[in-house]
This record gives structure tokens, C-alpha cells and sequence, in this order.
């Protein structure tokens, strides 16, 4: 049977704070009354002494006899405490004897003290015991006594009513902790558990398709707003990827729906003898199921390097090499537009597919040339570092806007919605490249400003071995 957080977490606080409470209150419970006990003893010890020092005086050395009214009163006054005394002079005669005097209360004390201890202190086989003192007089011996208690402590009703008053308390304070902790338990539960129903109902939504819902609860525990955080961001990623899905599927059907109505409005007027089937007019058929052929590879090329495993023919690839061959391959277009494509930096090799690096870098370059103005230059520079080989494209081109960058490597995005088609195409270059570089265990940055071009920096690893870049993607406008 599943239960509930909240309820978990009350019941789990009880339980902590009942097992410490029991834990302390059993703790301090013995050891109070193992204190107690030694300071019982201590006590009974001190007054016995204290028989000793008070009987002392009580003995004339003058006339050789003992003030025994004082003695019997303080005899009888010691023995409802529990001691009874026995008074010898300094030739061993007996004096004085409580027990002598009041067999029967001597008795009747010495029973109710036994009766007491072993009901309620067992453990301790207590028993009476006479201790003997000196009775000493200007450092003469007058005389001495015999003092029996019960030992090695005895504790009278006042002290057993403290002992009870204690335990009543702990008692009552392990009650209240209990009660305290389930209060404090549900309070903390809800706070735990009312931002996680809350993020459950959230994702419910989202699963159904309401990707502008946000998590706005005011949480103050760091994994709860980073939960909140992300509970966002999947909605955010979920929405931008359903805008792109949106668009793509109007951007497939204009850039097929205007070739094939060419296509067919050109082969009807044909077919029905309005136009001769020149040279002329059949080229631009062609031409423009050229277009629909060059999109539906496009689509195939992503269909490959999305597959789980992208298989590479990995071997030692001199990127400025790679690079200038690439320079070479777009001189006429370069040409066309007035540009200028310079290569520098150094020779850095790397263990990779060549003809994979060499898409990277041709695609690369052919946006820059895409997206510059007349007359402007491309850069490309390598660069030979310890353990990586950074390899930088940059141009003076229109740039991207900030709130295109994140998401020009989505697939499908494109940032001119005009889809002019000089510039368009199926929007799928930059993903192919991100994939390429990732499959080298490489990284892609770009830094771009609207108006002022765009830069884009790859660094792949130089071993063999594979290295692992935590971010594979970085930003920056």
C-alpha cells in the first residue's frame, strides 16, 4: 500500500523523536538515580559524623557523666531518620541504646525502611550496617557510638516522591517532543509535498500539451526551486520545440507546394497544347524537382546522423588542410558575391572522419556566405593547442539575433522567416554540424550580434582516446 509523502514524513519525525526521547528520558533516568543515590549516601555518610561531633559536648569531663536528656532527645530525633545510635563511654559501657530504650519503634523503623528499599530498589541488597566514631574531647577520648542505617543508601518518602516528580516529567516532555515533532512533521510535509503536487499537476498539464503553464510557487529549499527550475525549463524546451514542429510543417509544405505547382502548372499548360515542351520550359521543370530532391536529401542526411550510433572512419585529419580544400571548393560563389575567404593558423591534426569535419566546415562556411553582404571577408583560423585543436569561422555577415541564437541548432530553425530561397533550404545544417562535432566528443560555441556578423568556434580533441566535454553546446550573445 502506497502512502502519501506528507504522511511519511510525519510519522517518520514521530518515530525519530520518539526513539531519542525514550533514549534520553531511559539515559537520564539512571543516571539521575545512580547520582542520586551516590549523593544519598554521601549525605548519610556526613550526618552519621555529624552524630559523632554533636554527642561529643554532651560529656562532662569534670564530673565523668553524660547530658543523656540531650542524648535521648537527639537519640530519638536520629532514629525517625533512620539511625540508631548506641553510646559507650571510653571504658566500653553502654550509655545509651536506642534500641534499648524503644525496641519497638527500632523495629518498627528498621522494617518499614527494608520494606520500602526492596519494593522499590531491589537491585541494590541492601542490609544495616554499624559504623563506629570515636567521641573525642580536647583530644581525649571521651567515649564513642555505634550508629546503624541502612546502607549502602536508603531513600525516605521525600526522596522517592522527587524521583517520581522526576520521571512525571520526563514523561511529560517526551509527550510534548511527540506532539511538537508530529506538528512540526505535517508543517514540514506540506512544505515538501504541496510544491511536489503542485510539479505532478504541472507535468499533467504539460503531458496534455500545455507547454505555457509555469511553476510559480514561492519555495525556499534550493532542490525544490531547482525542481521548479526545471519543471520550467521542460516546459520552455517543450514549447520552443512545438513552435519549430509548427513551423516546420509550414515551412515543408511552402517550399514543396510552390516546385510542385510549377511543375504541374507547367505540364498541364503542355499537355494541353497551350505551351510547346521547349528546352526551356522543361529545364525549369527539372530545376524545380531538383529543389523537392535536394530537400527530401536533406531530410535524409538528418535521418542518418540522428541514428543512435553515427559510424565514423576516424584517421589523422590536418584541419588547415580540411579547411583549404573547403576555400578551394567555394571560390565561385565567393566570387559571385565579392568576398573574401582567408585560411591562417597552423597545422593541428586530429583523429577524426574526414569527410565528416570537411561537412562541418563546408556547411559552416557556406552560411557565412550565405549570410554576408558583398563585399565582405570570411575568416577561417586553426589553431594547434596541448590537447585540442580549435578551428574558428567567422564572418561580417547580418548576424543572429539574440533571441534566435539558442536555438539555431535546433532542427528545422531557421532564423529568416521570410524563407527566402537563396537563403533557405530545410534548416537542418547547423544540427548535422552539432552532431558531427559531438560524435568527435568535440564542443561548438558561437558568439554572434545582429548586424555585425557571426563567429563560431569548434575545439575537437587531438588522442585517440576519447575526451568528454561537459558542455556541448555553449551560447554566448
Amino acid at each position: 500500500m502506497k502512502r502519501k509523502l506528507s504522511t511519511q514524513l510525519s510519522v517518520g519525525f514521530v518515530l525519530i523523536v520518539l526513539i531519542t526521547v525514550s533514549v534520553i528520558s531511559l539515559t537520564a533516568n539512571v543516571l539521575i538515580h545512580q547520582q542520586f543515590e551516590k549523593y544519598v549516601a554521601k549525605q548519610q555518610k556526613a550526618f552519621s559524623e555529624e552524630l559523632a561531633e554533636a554527642l561529643a559536648p554532651q560529656y562532662n569531663s569534670s564530673t565523668g557523666e553524660w547530658n543523656l536528656d540531650y542524648i535521648h532527645g537527639f537519640g530519638m530525633y536520629a532514629l525517625n531518620d533512620g539511625y540508631m545510635i548506641k553510646l559507650y563511654d571510653k571504658k566500653g559501657n553502654v550509655v545509651w541504646d536506642a534500641e534499648n530504650h524503644d525496641m519497638t519503634l527500632c523495629h518498627q523503623v528498621m522494617q518499614e525502611i527494608s520494606t520500602r528499599m526492596e519494593e522499590k530498589h531491589p537491585e541494590l541488597n541492601g542490609e544495616f550496617l554499624i559504623y563506629r566514631y570515636n567521641l573525642n574531647q580536647n583530644n581525649n577520648m571521651a567515649g564513642y557510638i555505634e550508629v546503624s542505617y541502612y546502607s549502602p543508601c536508603y531513600l525516605n518518602e521525600n526522596d522517592f516522591r522527587f524521583l517520581d516528580s522526576l520521571n512525571r516529567i520526563l514523561f511529560i516532555v517526551g509527550i510534548s517532543s511527540i506532539a511538537g515533532a508530529a506538528i512540526a512533521g505535517v508543517i514540514l510535509a506540506r512544505r515538501f509535498t504541496v510544491p511536489i503536487a503542485k510539479a505532478t499537476e504541472i507535468t499533467r498539464e504539460i503531458s496534455e500539451g500545455n507547454y505555457a503553464i509555469r511553476f510559480e510557487a514561492d519555495v525556499r529549499t534550493q532542490e525544490l526551486t531547482e525542481l521548479s527550475h526545471a519543471v520550467n525549463h521542460m516546459a520552455g524546451c517543450l514549447e520552443t520545440q512545438e513552435a519549430i514542429r509548427r513551423r516546420l510543417t509550414s515551412d515543408v509544405a511552402h517550399e514543396l507546394r510552390t516546385p510542385i505547382a510549377n511543375v504541374s502548372s507547367h505540364l498541364e499548360a503542355i499537355i494541353e497544347g497551350v505551351w510547346e515542351p521547349t528546352t526551356e520550359r522543361l529545364q525549369s521543370c527539372y530545376e524545380e524537382l531538383g529543389r523537392i530532391s535536394g530537400m527530401i536529401s536533406d531530410l535524409e542526411k538528418l535521418r542518418q546522423i540522428e541514428d543512435e550510433n553515427m559510424i565514423l572512419e576516424k584517421e589523422p585529419v590536418d584541419l588547415l588542410e580540411l579547411s583549404q580544400a573547403v576555400q578551394c571548393a567555394f571560390e565561385q560563389e565567393l566570387g559571385k558575391k565579392q568576398l573574401t575567404c582567408k585560411v591562417s593558423g597552423e597545422a593541428a591534426v586530429v583523429f577524426g572522419d574526414q569527410k565528416r569535419l570537411h561537412q562541418v566546415i563546408f556547411n559552416l562556411v557556406s552560411n557565412a556566405i550565405k549570410y554576408s553582404t558583398e563585399g565582405g571577408c570570411i575568416n577561417i583560423t586553426v589553431r594547434n593547442e596541448t590537447d585540442t585543436a580549435a578551428l574558428i569561422i567567422e564572418d561580417q555577415g547580418i548576424g543572429i539575433s539574440e533571441k534566435d541564437l539558442p536555438l539555431i541548432f535546433e532542427r528545422f530553425y531557421r532564423t529568416d522567416r521570410s524563407r527566402n530561397r537563396k537563403t533557405g533550404g530545410a534548416g537542418i545544417g547547423l544540427t548535422i554540424v552539432k552532431a558531427i562535432i559531438q560524435a568527435h566528443d568535440g564542443k561548438i560555441k558561437v558568439e554572434s550580434k545582429e548586424g555585425y556578423g557571426s563567429k563560431f568556434t569548434i575545439m575537437l580533441p587531438k588522442t585517440h582516446t576519447k575526451a568528454v566535454f561537459k558542455n556541448e553546446l555553449l551560447v554566448i550573445s
